[in-house]
């Protein structure tokens, strides 16, 4: 297969950290390459996976000039492999992929095009829709925006579109700490001089969002409302892992930190550098405090233990250990989104 590509300047770089992804790396890739926005270069960056990953990334390699594989000689945590990922790039846009999640054929072309259209955006990305192992879309419910994940009967509310898409700069910041939850706009289209204004992930529990939160004091973020962006549920996915596991899983030095420390200064730190004024950064240092108190009482609730607990499913029943999910109940509302996205099925 022979693509017509600019190797020494695409418009877009596209870095894809894995480890030990043989799974979903076919599939991902699949759709990356069928994109209708074809300037675009892939960097693989591999933690080096004692899998198939090696073997599948070559395969690709060989197959399109767009794709450049690189493989570490150790395993460098999933926060310092991202930071690789972006560090090996250079074109003017760049987007992170994970090695499980797919897009839409539009997907590119869609965040490209808002780019275009103003150039006080620094983030582009669309709806997100849920999916399973399987690569099937969640049975969604239209009245209340939300997916009934399987396995656990629970239904689970995506980022809306929305945040980050204030013309206020400190509207935007509270949108991401309050409603980020799953940080789908780490993977959008950013602009590169505007991710490089901020720490990129930092090195904790929740780092994406925390990075988020800077981007947002940069500029604006925008998105379409249709669900391009299909993030996948599967045993393995970060979210599923024990707050121990998860530690080991950001980086491997073994370090014992408090979570909570790091993503509380991350925050208060984050307009330092940014062009906003001191108003802007007053009133960010008032909704880090507001956020402290909603987290404490978030503690309290036993919430992240009940987070964990509904990972723990998706691990025990890939393993044939649980039992049949119960009813659906809602975990996460952020706001009511009625249409379902007509893009939402997996192309294989």
């Amino acid at each position: 297969m022979s693509h017509t590509v600019n190797r020494v300047a695409p418009r877009l770089s596209i870095g894809l950290p894995v480890y030990n992804g043989e799974a979903f790396l076919s599939q991902t890739l699949d759709h990356l390459l069928a994109q209708t926005f074809r300037d675009f270069e892939i960097i693989i960056s591999d933690n080096a996976s004692t899998d198939g990953t090696a073997q599948i990334c070559r395969e690709f390699a060989n197959q399109d000039a767009r794709i450049r594989y690189l493989r570490n000689d150790r395993n460098l945590g999933s926060v310092a492999n991202f930071n690789r990922a972006f560090a090996l790039s250079a074109a003017p846009l760049f987007k992170w992929a994970a090695h499980d999640d797919l897009h839409h054929r539009d997907y590119l072309e869609a965040c490209v095009r808002l780019l275009d259209a103003d150039d006080n955006t620094v983030l582009a990305h669309t709806g997100t829709a849920f999916i399973g192992e399987d690569g099937k879309t969640f049975p969604f419910d239209a009245d209340s925006g939300t997916y009934t994940d399987p396995k656990t009967g629970v239904r689970q509310t995506p980022d809306s579109p929305a945040i980050g898409d204030s013309p206020i700069a400190a509207a935007r910041f509270w949108q991401v700490l309050s409603h980020a939850r799953w940080g789908s706009h780490m993977f959008g289209v950013i602009r590169r001089e505007a991710l490089l204004r901020t720490h990129l992930q930092h090195d904790f529990a929740g780092g994406d969002r925390a990075m988020l939160a800077e981007l947002a004091l940069v500029g604006r973020f925008r998105a379409v409302p249709e669900r391009l962006f299909l993030k996948r549920f599967h045993a393995g996915v970060s979210w599923a892992l024990n707050q121990r596991e998860l530690r080991s899983f950001l980086s491997p030095d073994g370090k014992a930190y408090w979570r909570r420390a790091r993503q509380i200064r991350a925050y208060f730190t984050a307009p330092a550098g940014k062009p906003v004024g001191v108003a802007t950064t007053a009133a960010c240092t008032a909704l880090v405090a507001i956020h402290c108190l909603k987290t404490a009482a978030h503690a309290l609730a036993r919430k992240d233990a009940r987070n964990a607990q509904q990972g723990k499913v998706w691990r025990d029943t890939t393993h044939g250990s649980a039992g049949t999910a119960s009813a659906p109940r809602t975990v996460a509302r952020e706001s009511k989104d009625s249409r379902l996205g007509r893009h939402a099925e997996v192309r294989r």
